[in-house]
């Protein structure tokens, strides 16, 4: 007798796409010397934030129907028709070619030579050519300078053999006078560049509707203010309350997709003790999910001023998510003499028994501002004893009463190993590479056991830590031994090559694959890949249930608790 299957059980109703790491502040809150101590020669006063987002507002508020109009399509239109019109006469281009390659090496690099090499024999025949160009021009030397710089100008436009070889040989002779910007000058460019191709809309709001049309459809997104007043980078047109006002407005405007975080910056918080309220104000009634800090800027996370903010968070069980990559974005002051060592972590001395606090030795802002972002630091907002030595070193009677201090020998009232934590782009994806490379380090194996904790974070270990492990191994280790802590993998998501790794932590014998989230920092990360190209390729090496996991089963863990109440 033939039977009807049964009918298949309904699916379990998803949880929403979350993207946990979004940006949508714009050109006009970033400061405008952010360039400072970073590109050479003093470019960060010429080549501004300002400069740049100014630029793409004119080049791009152009109307549509006049963008054959634009610079660059004039500019294409002129070089199609000389090239189309050169090769007609190719018995002509290629004189025309080696004269103006030949012009423009003379033009650009004679006068370097000029004065150093005169009684050198090459120099002589180098000079002869020089004298032979000027006199084939015949033009007084007002009319012949603007000449020479039409001359550069075509080779640079229409000549791409001679383009190449002017570069070539221009590459070769900064990195022997050792002027050419190095890879993270080259990084803070490109970032120029990402800045460039969003921050310079005017609305956060235009933003984050650029952002949404590139995820699933019923996509929610955490959206991260910066607060770069305090980092000594010079001002930002619109200062980080105005961008915080308007951050609130897009979140009313988008009240199911838009899941903002409020900034902490301690220095914010002494300047104004008001901002305390404000933070608990937004959470509270304005309904953001989560504090960002980015200690980066040129403070510690377990600074003495944000201290109560942490206590109030971990009692509520609201989110923060910290900045821990090495980045283009950090302190542009100069550094000050406390930070040469840190406040709770000890170093030997070299005689038996005895420590002193371990020393930093980093001098240039894109080293010692990394100290700030260290992953170890969160000992002492997570380890009670640490937090406890942290509490003695700043020996003020405020805290002492906040967290229940009764002396060295008694357990504090209140601890904060509770406290729901994030790290954002998971230590960076060249953490992730030194660690995989690192089997011979005792310390960085065996995580995956099922009884291992990782690192163990003794006080005679730390210098160790700190020095020589990698930032993946010590975030690895924390989020073994505290279940509230959590990383997204943001930005590094770019590099394909994290990908075999991270699929070993989704499994359920990493104990940690329910709490990893999916991030992509938008826009930020427009300097390697688009948001929608980044998606697609996540969604093509991850299986669905791995998926699920980053993208909307954990992130509501995260986001939501007993203040944010879980809405469909």
């Amino acid at each position: 007798m033939k039977t009807t299957p049964d009918p298949p059980a309904p699916d379990k109703k998803r949880n929403p796409f979350i993207n946990c790491h979004t940006h949508t502040f714009t050109g006009d809150h970033i400061p405008q010397f952010l360039g400072k101590k970073l590109l050479p020669f003093g470019l960060e006063h010429i080549l501004t934030i300002r400069l740049i987002i100014s630029f793409f507002r004119w080049y791009y508020r152009v109307p549509t129907k006049w963008q054959y109009r634009r610079p660059y399509k004039v500019l294409e239109n002129f070089r199609f028709h000389i090239r189309w019109f050169l090769q007609k006469i190719p018995f002509i281009t290629v004189p025309i070619a080696v004269v103006l390659t030949l012009d423009t090496l003379l033009i650009l690099f004679f006068g370097y030579f000029e004065g150093k090499y005169n009684n050198e024999g090459w120099f002589e025949y180098i000079s002869s050519l020089n004298h032979l160009m000027q006199n084939i021009y015949l033009l007084p030397a007002p009319q012949y300078i603007f000449l020479r710089i039409l001359i550069v100008s075509a080779l640079f436009l229409l000549i791409k053999s001679g383009r190449q070889l002017i570069i070539f040989i221009a590459k070769s002779l900064f990195q022997i006078l050792r002027i050419l910007p190095g890879p993270e000058t080259k990084a803070y460019l490109k970032r120029y560049i990402s800045i460039g191709r969003f921050a310079f809309h005017k609305s956060q709001m235009t933003i984050f509707r650029m952002l949404e049309k590139q995820y699933p459809a019923d996509s929610r997104f955490v959206v991260l203010p910066m607060d770069m007043d305090y980092m000594d980078g010079g001002t930002a047109k619109f200062s980080y309350p105005l961008q915080l006002e308007e951050l609130k407005n897009l979140r009313r405007k988008k009240p199911r997709t838009c899941l903002p975080f409020v900034f902490a910056d301690p220095r914010r918080i002494k300047d104004n003790p008001a901002y305390f309220d404000e933070i608990k104000n937004c959470i509270i009634h304005e309904r953001f999910r989560g504090i960002k800090t980015y200690p980066a800027l040129g403070y510690y996370p377990f600074d003495r001023d944000i201290l109560p903010l942490m206590l109030w968070a971990c009692e509520n069980q609201v989110p923060v998510l910290n900045h821990c990559i090495r980045g283009t974005i950090y302190y542009r002051g100069s550094k000050k003499k406390e930070w040469n060592s840190h406040p709770v972590f000890t170093q030997s001395t070299g005689e038996k028994g005895k420590r002193e606090p371990l020393k930093l030795y980093e001098l240039s802002n894109s080293d010692f501002s990394t100290n700030f972002t260290h992953p170890l630091n969160y000992l002492c907002l997570l380890n009670k004893d640490y937090l406890k030595q942290l509490l003695e070193y700043y020996h003020d009677d405020s805290l002492y009463t906040l967290f229940g201090y009764a002396g060295r020998d008694q357990p504090l009232a209140k601890n904060l190993d509770a406290l729901k934590i994030c790290f954002g782009h998971f230590g960076g994806e060249d953490e992730w590479a030194k660690y995989m490379e690192r089997d011979r380090y005792l310390s960085e194996n065996g995580f995956t056991n099922p009884v291992g904790k990782g690192i163990n974070f003794i006080p005679t270990a730390l210098e160790n830590s700190w020095r020589h492990n990698s930032w993946f191994a010590i975030i690895y280790s924390l989020m073994l031994q505290h279940p509230n802590v959590y990383a997204d993998i943001s930005y590094i998501l770019h590099d394909e090559n994290i990908f075999p790794l991270l699929k070993s932590l989704l499994k359920k014998d990493s104990r940690i694959s329910d709490r990893i989230l999916y991030g992509s920092d938008f826009y930020v990360v427009r300097s390697q890949k688009s948001d929608k190209q980044m998606w697609a390729d996540t969604a093509g090496r991850l299986t669905d249930h791995e998926l699920e996991l980053i993208t909307r089963d954990n992130p509501k863990k995260f986001l939501y608790n007993h203040i944010h109440q879980y809405v469909e």
